[in-house]
């Protein structure tokens, strides 16, 4: 019986790719052969990216042990292969309009670049110490996501703005805990609450 599940996809308009919780993935076109290839971890990341024709044409995949695949399509095969470190990819966009460069952001904040156009293959950037969401980029800014705070940095890793939209989450609970400790206490004196429901009430700001 096949248990695989599937944990990635992307559609494109020639198919799809589905990745699977072994490591399976597999290229499903709309007319064709099906192709698989079975990597050594379960992939974490996708994003496809055009050739020369202006179709997709490969597709770079992240995996959970800091692996950074780029592969052909539809064949599946590995055109170049990337060992960043033990953290798990979060994040992957294009830099340039060819498949020869990517941003790579992991799960322990480091921000890399890859591909043939980059010196030596591969460079870490910089690291924001905070699990990656997502990441996009132009010519002069890296634009991070961080769980609800976003970040901009220039491209020698220097941060520009940082947006902490947790800091407004924040705030309204704090007032949510407010009025609802004046509403119980209103309760109470009221004689309607038990003295005990008062021991979980928030302190009044």
């Amino acid at each position: 019986m096949n248990s695989r599940v599937v944990i990635r996809s992307l559609v494109l308009p020639e198919g799809y790719i589905a990745a699977m919780d072994d490591g399976m993935i597999s290229w499903r076109p709309n007319e064709g052969t099906r192709r698989n290839n079975r990597l050594q971890y379960p992939i974490t990341t996708l994003l496809a990216v055009g050739g020369p024709s202006g179709k997709c044409d490969s597709i770079w995949c992240g995996d959970s042990q800091g692996n950074v695949m780029h592969l052909s399509i539809p064949m599946l095969e590995v055109l170049d292969k990337y060992c960043l470190d033990s953290s798990s990819i979060r994040a992957i966009c294009a830099v340039s309009k060819t498949s020869d460069k990517v941003l790579v952001g992991t799960s322990n904040g480091n921000i890399w670049t890859l591909g043939k156009e980059v010196p030596g293959n591969q460079i870490l950037l910089f690291s924001l110490e905070r699990a990656v969401t997502s990441v996009r980029c132009n010519e002069n800014t890296i634009i991070i996501q961080s769980g609800w705070s976003r970040y901009i940095f220039d491209w020698t890793g220097k941060e520009i703005e940082h947006h902490d939209q947790n800091r407004i989450f924040n705030k309204k609970q704090n007032k949510r805990d407010s009025r609802r400790a004046k509403l119980l206490k209103v309760q109470y004196e009221k004689g309607g609450l038990p003295e005990s429901r008062l021991l979980d009430m928030p302190l009044v700001a």
